[in-house]
């Protein structure tokens, strides 16, 4: 078999016989994909929509009552954050025009996205009007979500924080 790019029989021709493999190569990676896609449909249909969708209903509606009490929060993280190292954690509360509340109960819930077992909560202490502390030691590196909830109460209001601890 003389394969050129001078011979004029096609199927020794270098350039048909690429475009022959390339032709096939394209084909049998289609029917892969087909057949993926029908071996394992995507699930975007989630089963409890519906009480997902209640939810978030409740979620709103309390947002909308947080507004309303003209409350507004801050929490103060410590500048280098370590495992296993104990430090204070402080959250800033206040009312309209700037007063410090007397809270009834104020939590410190800290959640790890990527471990939901390593999730923990503490109750925190009054410094002085507006100002609660609590000392915390994480337990493992990575990205928290800090959650404050401070209740007085039936009202309740929300103060959230991404904080990064090092190894």
């Amino acid at each position: 078999m003389n394969i050129s790019q001078k011979n004029s029989e096609a199927l020794k021709n270098p350039w048909v016989l690429g475009m022959l493999v390339f032709l096939m190569v394209f084909l049998t990676a289609n029917a892969i994909f087909i057949y993926l896609a029908f071996k394992s449909p995507p699930n975007l249909v989630v089963k409890d929509f519906y009480e997902r969708g209640e939810r978030y209903e409740e979620t709103q509606k309390r947002i909308e009552q947080e507004k309303s009490l003209g409350w507004n929060g801050m929490i103060m993280v410590p500048a280098n954050t370590r495992v296993n190292q104990v430090q204070s954690y402080e959250v800033l509360i206040q009312g309209r025009n700037s007063v410090g509340l007397n809270l009834d109960s104020v939590t410190f819930n800290a959640y790890r996205p990527s471990d939901a077992k390593a999730d923990f909560s503490v109750d925190m202490s009054k410094k002085m009007p507006g100002m609660y502390v609590s000392d915390v030691s994480f337990n493992l590196p990575g990205i928290w979500d800090l959650i404050v909830v401070a209740k007085q109460g039936e009202q309740e209001f929300v103060v959230t924080k991404r904080v990064s601890i090092l190894p």
